[in-house]
Parts: C-alpha cells; sequence; structure tokens
C-alpha cells in the first residue's frame, strides 16, 4: 500500500514539474488560499495589554487579500495579488486624562476595494495624543501623512477637478487655565501637499505653517478677550488656471486684536467694543515672467456696538464701524480670504471707512414683530469721498395664513450725496403645508436695490428652494428637492453669481436609488483650499479672475437583495468651460463605480469596480483614463 501511494505520488509530482507556467499558476493558487484560508479560520482575541504597570493599549485591524488590477492610457496595465489593511491602536499612560492617544494607518485602500474614497490605493498614517485633560494645562498633538491617495481642486458644491499626490499635516496645541488669571492657547498647524491634475502634467501644491493665540480674561464686568495669529504660505497654481504658465506665490501677513463687553445697569444692556490690526504682503511670480509682482495691505479696524431691551417688546441698538484701509475690509469679507492670491481688489491709497447706526424692534403680538434702521456713511475710494444714507424698515409675520404662508417684507431707502436715491425692497416667503401623507415646504427670498459694503453699489439677490416627501411605509419613502440662487450689482457690471440644483431619493425595503443635477456660473479665484466663488465687485473687473459655466449629473443605487449582501453603484459626470485671461479650457470629469459586499461575522467578501476620465482641454493633453477592478476578502482582528 505505502509503494502504491509512493508511486501514485511520484506521478503526480512529475506531471506538475514538467509544466512550469502551471506549476507557478498552482503555487500563486496555493499562496491565495492560504491567505484565504488563514483569514478565514483565525480565532479573535479579546483582551487589553499593559506594558509595564502603566500602559494600557487596544488594537485590531481589518486585513485585506484578494485579486486586483488596473489599465487605462495614463498607467500601465497591472494585475495581481494585493494585499490591504487599515487599523486603529489607542490607549493611555497611567490614567486616560493624563495621557491618551490614538493612532490609524492604513495601506493600499482604495474606493474599490474599501470605504475609503480615493480613486487609488492610498496608504497613509493618523495620529492624536492629548495630555492633561481636565486639568490646568491641557494639551494636543496630531500628525496626519497621506501617500498616493485623490483628492479635489475646484469649487465648493460644483464640479470639481480631481487631482493625485500626497500630503501632510502637524499641529500642537496647549492651554494654560489657572483660575482667577487670564487663560491662554496657543497653537501651531503646519500643512503641505502637492499633487498632479488626473490627466495633464500640471502640478498644484501648497505649504501653510500658522500660529495663534487666544486670551480671555474677566476684570470686574468687564468680559476681556485678545487674539494673535501669523500665517505663511507658498503656493503653486496650475498653468491652465492662470493661462501664464504655473505660477507661485508666498504669503505672509498677522493679525492682531482685542475687545471687551459688558452688561449695562440699564434697560437691560449690553455694550462691547473691539480693536483690530491685520497686515498681509503677497509675492507672486507668474509662469514666464523674471519679476515678482508684489502686492498687500496694512489696516486697522474699530467697532462698537450698544443693545438695551427697556421692555420685553421693545429693543434699541447702535453700532458704529471704522477701517483706514477699504481695500482690506473687502478683502476680508470674501470667500475664502487670508488665501486668496494675490488681493483682489485695490480700492486706492487712503482709502477708509466709518458707518455710524442705529435703530429698534418691536414685537406687536406673538406672530408680529418689526424692526427700522438707519445707517450712515462716509467712504473714500478711488480717489474721491462719498457720504450717504441707507433707512429700512421690515415686518415679520410668523403665524401661518391658511395654515401654509409666514412672510417678511421691508423697504429700503438710500442716498449716496451725489444725486442718486434709490428705494429697494426685501422680501422673504416661507410655505409648509401636509397634504394628507405628502410633505410640502418651500421658501423664496428676493432683495432689490439693497445696502452692499459700499455707498455708490447696491446689491441685488433671489434665493429659492422647494422641497417634496412621502413616507408611504415605515420602510418606503420618496424625497425631492430643488434650489437655486441669484445675485449681483444692481447696475449688473462684473458679472453675476447663479446655481441650481434638483436631487431626489427613493427608499424602498432592500432597495434605493438617488439622483442629482446641479447648474453654476460665475466668477471664481484661486485660493490654496482651491476655487471659491467671488461675489461681484466694484471698479474695474479684477485680474487672474476665472469665469465658470458648469454642470454636473449623477446617481446612486443600492439593493441588498439577501440579507448580509450589499450591492451598490454611483455614477457622476461634470462638465465645465472655464475661462482665465483669454484661455478657454472645456473640462470634463466621469466617474463610474461598483462594489458588492458580502458580510459574515467579521469576515467580508468584496468586490469593486471603477472607471474614471478626466479631461482639461486647455493642458493640451487627452484625456486619461484608469480602470481598477478588484476582489476578495477581508476580516477584522482584534489583537489585544
Amino acid at each position: 500500500m505505502d509503494r502504491a501511494l509512493t508511486k501514485l505520488g511520484a506521478f503526480w509530482a512529475g506531471r506538475i514539474l514538467g509544466t512550469a507556467k502551471r506549476a507557478m499558476g498552482v503555487m500563486k493558487l496555493v499562496r491565495t488560499l492560504g491567505w484565504v484560508v488563514l483569514l478565514a479560520i483565525a480565532q479573535p482575541l479579546f483582551a487589553q495589554v499593559q506594558v509595564g504597570e502603566n500602559t494600557h493599549m487596544n488594537a485590531g485591524g481589518l486585513f485585506s487579500v484578494g485579486y486586483a488590477g488596473d489599465y487605462g492610457n495614463m498607467v500601465p496595465s497591472s494585475h495581481g495579488l494585493q494585499f490591504g489593511a487599515s487599523g486603529e491602536l489607542n490607549g493611555y499612560y497611567y490614567n486616560p486624562n493624563f495621557l491618551n492617544f490614538n493612532v490609524t494607518p492604513y495601506y493600499n485602500q482604495s474606493k474599490a476595494d474599501s470605504s475609503y474614497q480615493s480613486l487609488t490605493n492610498a496608504s497613509g498614517v493618523a495620529a492624536t495624543a492629548n495630555f492633561f485633560t481636565g486639568s490646568k494645562f491641557p494639551g494636543s498633538v496630531s500628525y496626519r501623512y497621506d501617500y498616493n491617495s485623490t483628492g479635489t481642486l475646484g469649487l465648493e458644491g460644483v464640479p470639481n477637478f480631481t487631482t493625485q499626490g500626497n500630503g501632510q499635516g502637524f499641529g500642537v496645541n496647549w492651554s494654560a487655565l489657572i483660575p482667577d488669571w487670564p487663560t491662554l492657547s496657543v497653537g501651531y498647524q503646519h500643512g503641505s501637499g502637492s499633487g498632479t491634475l488626473y490627466g495633464t502634467d500640471q502640478e498644484t501644491s501648497s505649504s501653510q505653517n500658522m500660529f495663534n493665540a487666544r486670551s480671555t480674561y474677566r476684570l470686574a464686568e468687564f468680559n476681556l478677550n485678545a487674539y494673535y495669529d501669523h500665517n505663511t504660505l507658498n503656493s503653486v497654481v496650475p498653468e491652465f488656471l492662470t493661462a501664464q504658465g504655473e505660477s507661485v506665490s508666498d504669503t505672509s501677513g498677522q493679525d492682531f486684536g482685542v475687545n471687551a463687553s459688558r452688561s449695562l445697569p440699564w434697560w437691560n444692556g449690553t455694550v462691547s467694543a473691539a480693536y483690530g490690526h491685520s497686515s498681509y504682503s503677497t509675492n507672486y511670480l507668474y509662469g514666464g515672467q523674471n519679476n515678482t509682482t508684489t502686492s498687500g495691505y496694512d489696516a486697522d479696524t474699530e467697532t462698537v456696538n450698544a443693545n438695551f431691551h427697556p421692555t420685553q417688546k421693545l429693543g434699541l441698538f447702535a453700532n458704529q464701524y471704522f477701517t483706514n484701509n477699504l481695500s482690506s475690509y473687502l478683502y476680508q469679507n470674501l470667500p475664502g480670504s487670508g488665501s486668496v492670491i494675490p488681493p483682489v481688489v485695490n480700492m486706492g491709497t487712503n482709502s477708509y471707512s466709518n458707518t455710524l447706526g442705529g435703530g429698534a424692534s418691536y414685537t406687536f403680538t406673538d406672530h408680529l414683530s418689526g424692526n427700522a434702521q438707519a445707517t450712515y456713511y462716509s467712504q473714500s475710494y478711488y480717489g474721491n469721498t462719498y457720504t450717504g444714507t441707507f433707512v429700512s424698515g421690515m415686518v415679520n409675520y410668523n403665524r401661518r395664513l391658511f395654515d401654509m404662508f409666514t412672510f417678511s417684507a421691508g423697504i429700503v431707502d438710500s442716498s449716496n450725496g451725489l444725486g442718486s436715491n434709490n428705494v429697494g425692497f426685501v422680501g422673504t416667503g416661507n410655505y409648509y403645508h401636509k397634504f394628507g401623507e405628502w410633505v410640502t415646504s418651500g421658501s423664496f427670498s428676493y432683495a432689490q436695490n439693497v445696502q452692499s459694503l459700499l455707498i455708490t453699489e447696491t446689491q441685488s439677490y433671489y434665493n429659492y428652494n422647494a422641497n417634496i416627501h412621502r413616507k408611504f411605509s415605515s420602510r418606503v419613502q420618496w424625497t425631492a428637492a430643488f434650489n437655486g440662487n441669484h445675485s449681483g450689482f444692481s447696475t449688473g457690471r462684473n458679472g453675476t453669481n447663479s446655481s441650481e440644483g434638483f436631487s431626489t431619493s427613493l427608499s424602498l425595503r432592500n432597495f434605493a436609488l438617488s439622483a442629482n443635477y446641479l447648474t453654476a456660473s460665475g466668477d471664481s479665484i484661486i485660493t490654496n483650499a482651491g476655487l471659491v466663488p467671488l461675489p461681484p465687485l466694484p471698479g474695474v473687473i479684477p485680474t487672474n479672475v476665472i469665469q465658470y459655466n458648469a454642470k454636473s449629473y449623477g446617481g446612486g443605487i443600492s439593493w441588498t437583495p439577501v440579507r448580509r449582501l450589499v450591492l451598490t453603484g454611483t455614477y457622476s459626470r461634470s462638465l465645465s468651460d472655464t475661462l482665465t485671461n483669454g484661455t478657454f479650457s472645456k473640462n470634463n470629469t466621469e466617474v463610474l463605480y461598483g462594489q458588492m459586499q458580502y458580510r459574515l461575522r467579521r469576515i467580508s467578501l468584496l468586490a469593486g469596480y471603477s472607471r474614471f476620465t478626466q479631461g482639461i482641454s486647455a493642458t493640451g493633453v487627452p484625456p486619461g483614463t484608469i480602470t481598477s477592478y478588484y476582489g476578495g476578502i477581508s476580516r477584522w482582528f482584534d489583537f489585544f
């Protein structure tokens, strides 16, 4: 019998060794099955490990193994066995309030093989540590590093450009909270990252350092606050967003200020005052230029506010504001302020703004109230001095008429001292009603010739939204929403911004569907955070403004045909046109993604597919496409 088994084994060994290619395939299969069996049969461990006498730790991780591949016109085709992992380590030393920490590493994680949203196989780690929690001197330290991950560069809420690269960040914070002494909190943060716009060879990067300090103190009846911030930023902007080659900027600045507030013994009053100083400068080097462009501002601001409530129904208020640099005032009121490169608008040397206002509010009934106010302006910009007033009155009615509507409306009268007088209108209507099981709601706001930051300019806008919801049963419901907004100067100069969007979702017992559509157009500016919408500005249209016209649409599906099995899929497409310094670009981003996941206790079977395409015509490079697929098994382990 032994000799027969020996001959049989020799026969099969000879067959295998005789075909090297088949032998290699068998070995790969054995290794793969080995990892699968190991993940499947390994027993979980439940414990908390103690290192020495005072260190306590818990750790766990999700490990995966499977077959993966990707191909496309921007990457070489590859496929083979792939390992991935993500984990968490947390614990404390001596006591959780003395020192506690958390570390979350990850390796080879993407949309195709995990819950991570990166289109590529990303790796990295995030860690935090808190010490002296609950004491008079608490502090914290944090660190993060991401490698080969994907991100976005673009307008928040509208179609974006996808980037691929690396990033890291570090932060430390500390506070001194001694009773009856001024508090002190200081912090330092550093962040940097670099990446490539997918489908092109154009790069974007930024490096930022921020230091801040805060202090509070209560002296007699006064609440006192002080602050200091210092910020440095280096940014590289892709060529197609500047139309002048790759551009580099170095920005540095600081601001500090103090404020005080206290209650008053009469008429239930409060008063507050604040002073602040800020200074920023930017050196900007356009691609193809040899000399840098330097710009910046230095400004002081001062504000005073007072509020009184002589009766429960009557309120009085007064306020005053002054700045000796109107350019900085506009700059600080723009989206993404503190990182705009270069400064967007220059109101001229010796510009200033001084405003003085006051008013009253009164509650007539539980549902009816009104207010009136007047503001006096004295401003100088573009070499001219202007004075003028804004007078407005509002009425608010918050009891639903016909069990549906509430509203507020007001009139604005303005004069700018140049013989120009305008009458404006402000109105808001809200709607809510239930028709059986149908719930409907909506609102509409409209303003014409209302106050802006400058006495010579008035703004107009209108916003609207509508929602409908129907709950058919505890597991079946449908929702749809529509919204839009439009804004600009009443004169129509320097463009307008507008957007409209629609979304809907249907949820069934084991099935869910969603869809969305969005359009947006207007002006934007580049910041270290990407593109931000730019509101209409006075005077000449600023240089380096990026005009955009974009739309996007997409949808998603989720299906649970049997218990523990989940099938998901999403599709999105973004189309946009951009115009910068005479350079036009048509842009397209398209993402198709699907995943199957089956969970059995701590084991998951996973299969995923993704296809990504991005093209930017201004770069002169054909659109780039990458397709990825994955199938494998994962399991969570509690190490200790």
